[in-house]
């Protein structure tokens, strides 16, 4: 039996935690001893009691808030120096309350994420010190899909491949991730956290504990047997609510990572000086597929 503790530090509405928070709480735990901890760090109060009902509920869910006296800039995501080291102290300190209570692996979720009730069976008896499960997100600046892997840090790829390969089943060495981690004893005891690097410029946490894993010979893998959903944009709880209701199918993102996406993702990573206009009509046409594929891929995912 594994004991697992899930962490999950909440500042979404209660329309996104209503999808979210059930599907970490009700995880298929076949050979798992799992507690569920959440951060109550939420800013309406309808959120903050939709979440105290949770461990009303549930003896295996704890709520816990204001450990951290401060308020910051995290919770409205403005992603300053100070907003991300609140963020790395309260995902250091779920690292220590597993290390203290001797869990086997903490599981960090973001609260914008809906989990496939298999999940975290399968990433456990994957026996992986450090593995992500995967999901995909369509940014706003983006026209394509984007999984929540990299090969070099930040969100940049030694080659097509690396994401194309991602729409199958299976398990595959990255350069990094984050969002939905599990680590295991062994990786927490070696000392793998989220504590900034001071002298690396990475903005996000998760570059921080991906770098740091490299460094201590932490192999760092991402799973795509059970993707999860992510409601980047509140307005999407409706689809997620949807896609529980149909079983949280791997083959709901299929027309999200058709062949056209294919094409989007080998043109995205073409050296820009092998696509520079040649001249002003060319130019003119390259600008226009542009657009259109923008518009075309904006009418897909919004």
């Amino acid at each position: 039996m594994k004991k697992v503790l899930l962490f999950s530090s909440l500042c979404k509405p209660k329309k996104v935690l209503e999808q979210t928070l059930p599907s970490m709480i009700h995880l298929e735990q076949e050979g798992i001893q799992l507690e569920v901890l959440f951060y109550d760090d939420n800013k309406t109060k309808e959120a903050q009691s939709f979440t105290q009902l949770q461990a009303d509920k549930h003896d295996h869910v704890i709520v816990e808030k204001d450990y951290l006296e401060s308020r910051s800039s995290y919770k409205n995501h403005d992603w300053t120096v100070s907003a991300v080291d609140r963020i790395i102290e309260i995902k250091n300190s779920a690292i220590q309350k597993a290390l203290d209570k001797n869990y086997d692996f903490i599981f960090l979720v973001d609260a914008d994420l809906v989990l496939n009730p298999k999940t975290l069976v399968h990433l456990v008896n994957q026996e992986k010190d450090f593995v992500f499960e995967l999901f995909w997100t369509v940014f706003t600046n983006d026209a394509i899909a984007k999984p929540n892997c990299w090969d070099v840090h930040s969100w940049n790829y030694s080659s097509a491949q690396t994401i194309l390969q991602l729409k199958n089943p299976g398990t595959y060495k990255v350069g990094a991730g984050g969002a939905c981690t599990l680590i295991s004893r062994k990786a927490m005891e070696l000392g793998l956290n989220f504590d900034r690097i001071s002298n690396l410029p990475y903005g996000g946490e998760d570059r921080h504990i991906c770098t740091r894993a490299e460094v201590l010979g932490i192999d760092i893998f991402i799973d795509t047997h059970f993707p999860a959903y992510h409601i980047h944009n509140p307005d999407k709880h409706q689809e997620a609510q949807q896609w529980i209701k149909d079983g949280c199918q791997r083959s709901f993102f299929n027309s999200w990572v058709d062949q056209q996406w294919e094409l989007d993702v080998k043109e995205s990573l073409i050296p820009k000086e092998l696509i520079k206009s040649k001249n002003k009509l060319h130019k003119i046409k390259l600008a226009l597929y542009k657009a259109k594929r923008a518009y075309q891929n904006y009418m897909r995912f919004n």
